[in-house]
């Protein structure tokens, strides 16, 4: 009897989405997945769907075609902040609709979801905290709202459901470059420009690549643990010491890493000043390790 293995990933051209799309096939998965514009170079198979446009609905059509074992739902609106309230509405909740309208019973489902449905700032959360993204003030608004909104209705309409939050994910692209924002620290320390980073800011910085693992583990079939998990960094930390620790471990002058506070930052002073995610129950479940700043770091740079 053939196992079916098949998995569908809705997201699979973004940065995580492309990882996930890169593991599937390193290990053998019968993978597909959606991409919004322009397709990877993969050889699993890709299919064309704009979420919040016209060809919304063929994500029902190709997701019957395939008949997959499992879906892994990572779309997002891109880029986040500009994104308004439709967009976030038909990514992150209209597009669960669909997917549960054309899952077979028995699949499972995967929702890809996000420490920013806390509003909060009162981290470190566990995956029992109720959600308030409606306190929040700043960009991340909709997100949280449309992100809450989404992981509900998984949860609640499709009993094979793990709900996987994330926080602040970098690492590398599929290309082996790194993330913009990781990418971007890195430079202004080797050129030895000064940055301002907030000492007032906790979240759990997670790799892409450590994410990956854990959820191609949810998704083993003595996995049997359904429900939220918290898939980010074992590690709480603010920014400023974060790009300090970045400066150490490459070898640079981290006083040029120079403390600063949200309240000076007309784009972040509304910020929660942490949304942290408590990863232990997680932890519990798995045999991936969730990794440290330190160790994800050894990861991203072995070279050092």
């Amino acid at each position: 009897m053939t196992v079916n293995n098949r998995l569908f990933i809705v997201g699979g051209s973004g940065f995580i989405g492309s990882r996930l799309v890169e593991e599937a096939t390193r290990r053998g998965y019968p993978a597909s997945y959606t991409y919004a514009s322009k397709p990877l170079v993969t050889d699993a198979r890709g299919y064309r769907v704009d979420l919040t446009g016209a060809s919304a609905g063929d994500l029902e059509k190709f997701v019957r075609a395939e008949e997959p074992a499992s879906v892994i739902y990572c779309a997002v609106p891109a880029p986040i902040v500009q994104a308004g309230e439709e967009d976030h509405r038909a990514i992150s909740l209209e597009g669960v609709k669909r997917v549960v309208a054309a899952l077979k019973p028995g699949g499972r489902f995967i929702y890809v979801s996000t420490n920013m449905v806390f509003g909060g700032g009162k981290g470190p959360y566990t995956e029992m905290a109720a959600p308030d993204p409606e306190q929040r003030q700043d960009p991340y608004r909709f997100y949280g709202l449309y992100k809450t909104a989404g992981e509900r209705l998984a949860l609640e309409s499709w009993p094979d459901t793990i709900v996987a939050r994330t926080c602040v994910v970098d690492g590398r692209l599929a290309n082996g470059q790194l993330s913009p924002r990781l990418a971007g620290l890195f430079q202004q320390l080797k050129a030895g420009q000064s940055l301002h980073r907030f000492t007032d800011r906790y979240f759990s910085p997670t790799l892409v690549g450590n994410f990956c693992k854990a959820i191609f583990e949810a998704l083993e079939p003595e996995f049997r643990y359904r429900g939220i998990l918290h898939l980010a960094g074992a590690e709480r930390i603010n920014d400023f010491d974060y790009a300090r620790k970045l400066a150490r471990y490459l070898g640079y002058d981290e006083s040029l890493v120079k403390p600063d506070n949200l309240a000076n930052s007309p784009a972040m002073r509304h910020s929660p000043p942490d949304t942290s995610l408590d990863v232990a129950f997680t932890q519990s479940l798995l045999k991936t390790p969730l990794l440290t700043v330190d160790e994800q770091f050894i990861q991203l740079f072995p070279q050092k």
